[in-house]
């Protein structure tokens, strides 16, 4: 598999991305997949600083590390954040251009949600909304 940059990879010129796809591509294998919505300002930084953390934490859980990088978002100064948040917007922009295109070729993006799965789906009589339960006395 060739590395097409960051989370996309692809076999070779003639076929669709291996990551990234949802069922419906899957199932409509001529729609491409849509445009994947950008990184969060916060995700750029932690991107940007998550190698370094990782060199100097170096028996840390992922987990651990991203607390780290979370800790260090929220004391760095507003300039540093502004930078990461102005790259956001830039990101935000061409996805919106490029979301745009694709529903002028492709037609609207279906964004589907996932459904709650039901115990037993016989259980219709009951009350939609279940009744609260009290965690000991107030």
């Amino acid at each position: 598999a060739e590395y097409m940059g960051i989370y996309q990879y692809q076999k070779s010129s003639n076929t669709k991305y291996i990551m990234g796809r949802t069922k419906a591509n899957k199932e409509n294998s001529d729609k491409p997949a849509p445009p994947k919505r950008p990184l969060s300002a916060f995700f750029l930084y932690k991107q940007e600083v998550y190698e370094k953390v990782k060199q100097a934490n170096p028996s840390s859980k992922m987990t651990d590390l991203t607390k780290i990088i979370s800790n260090q978002w929220q004391e760095i100064d507003e300039d540093s954040k502004k930078k990461y948040e102005e790259l956001h917007q830039e990101k935000k922009k061409e996805y919106e251009e490029s979301v745009r295109e694709y529903e002028d070729k492709h037609g609207k993006i279906e964004r589907k949600r996932k459904s709650k799965k039901s115990k037993d789906d016989d259980d219709e009589d009951e009350d939609p909304k279940p009744k609260k339960k009290v965690k000991g006395n107030k």
